[in-house]
């Protein structure tokens, strides 16, 4: 195991997902307009995009409470979480029967760990599923980057990049790099990103961010150890606007920031091709998920199923799931799963799944 180099391996092409087409770029070009729509000769109202203040940008109060990630060797991925992250296990059982019919989900009796971090006021739980024999990767390495769209990336925090880095690169963990620092003025949250991070990869192929605040002037909570566990997540496009309008008609949640990022170092840290662009920023105040925007002439949408390995879902907790089903229903959004699996708190849950705009998979469970 070493450090994995997707920057010379990012692949041009198209794919149509759950629905969506990502167009080539010369199909793009072709329809684009031959000529210059004139402007109008008398005023006309027209309509525009803003963010949404923090206060207004959750209705539901949707919170990430859960990564699934499927592995095709659970023990190894206890390990790594309890171990090397820190995590405790909350529970590590066969699948009951009949608990959901999420894309993939296929026979009962699969393995299922459940891991929370010791300390409650740190992080998400992570989910590890057993994955069926012969499961492929959701995203493919080294070939997939990026600047292909779907869900991307669990976020997780340190209080020391260093020794985050140390603790799992002398298991083998692979790595895109070791830290880099990057600083973000996000004055739309009145306070700046100044942070370094690296990208390991889980024993399930999951991708990772983990992220140490470097500001002297935050007052943040430390953990009492390395690591403080996982609590957002990254879903990445080439157009925003799809990705952000299923989360306002599924969820009712709104964007609240949008950032640039230029930056070599950056690319360097997620093993995109030195000069790649993108916006970034969060969807709705509290939720855990970023919406990126690359800036690339294709890529090749992975839909997420849970035959298949890696980060495969995530369970949003909303405080009114009836609510949030007709608001999917007036959307024309059709759940592609009912049911929910286990959580530390209840082993049947109330809920069902949604598919995203770019192929990712979203558990909904009643809070």
């Amino acid at each position: 195991m070493g450090k994995v180099n997707r920057r010379d391996a990012l692949k041009a092409g198209a794919a149509v997902a759950a629905g969506h087409t990502l167009l080539a770029p010369q199909e793009a070009k072709a329809q684009l307009p031959t000529q210059s729509i004139p402007a109008p000769d008398v005023a006309t109202e027209v309509q525009g995009d803003t963010f949404a203040s923090r206060e207004d940008s959750n209705p539901l109060q949707a919170k990430v409470v859960a990564f699934t990630t499927v592995s095709s060797d659970v023990d190894a991925s206890v390990q790594f979480y309890r171990d090397v992250i820190g995590m405790t296990v909350v529970s590590d059982a066969p699948l009951p029967d009949g608990i959901t019919t999420a894309p993939g989900i296929g026979r009962s009796g699969r393995r299922h760990a459940l891991l929370n971090m010791p300390e409650e006021r740190f992080g998400q739980t992570v989910r590890i599923l057993e994955a069926p024999p012969g499961a492929k990767p959701i995203r493919p390495r080294p070939d997939s980057g990026p600047n292909d769209p779907g869900l991307m990336v669990l976020e997780g925090g340190t209080r020391d990049p260093a020794e985050s880095y140390h603790a799992l690169a002398s298991v083998g963990t692979p790595m895109i790099s070791p830290p880099r620092y990057y600083y973000f003025r996000n004055t739309m949250w009145g306070t700046d990103v100044d942070s370094m991070s690296y990208a390991p990869f889980g024993p399930g192929g999951e991708q990772m961010f983990i992220t140490a605040s470097i500001r002297s002037d935050q007052q943040l909570v430390r953990s009492i150890g390395i690591h403080n566990g996982f609590g957002s997540a990254s879903v990445t496009a080439l157009d925003q606007r799809p990705v952000n309008a299923f989360f306002e008609n599924a969820l009712g949640l709104k964007r609240t920031s949008q950032m640039e990022c230029y930056q070599d170092n950056v690319s360097d840290l997620i093993g995109a091709p030195k000069g790649s662009y993108f916006l970034w920023g969060n969807v709705g105040a509290g939720v855990g998920i970023e919406v990126w925007e690359v800036k690339a002439e294709s890529g090749t949408v992975y839909p997420c199923a849970l035959n298949k390995t890696g980060l495969a879902m995530l369970t949003l907790r909303v405080n009114d799931l009836s609510k949030c089903r007709t608001m999917c229903a007036e959307a024309g959004i059709e759940p592609v799963g009912e049911g929910a699996l286990p959580t530390p708190e209840n082993a049947r849950p109330d809920g069902f799944t949604l598919r995203g705009a770019v192929g990712e998979l979203y558990e909904v469970v009643q809070a």
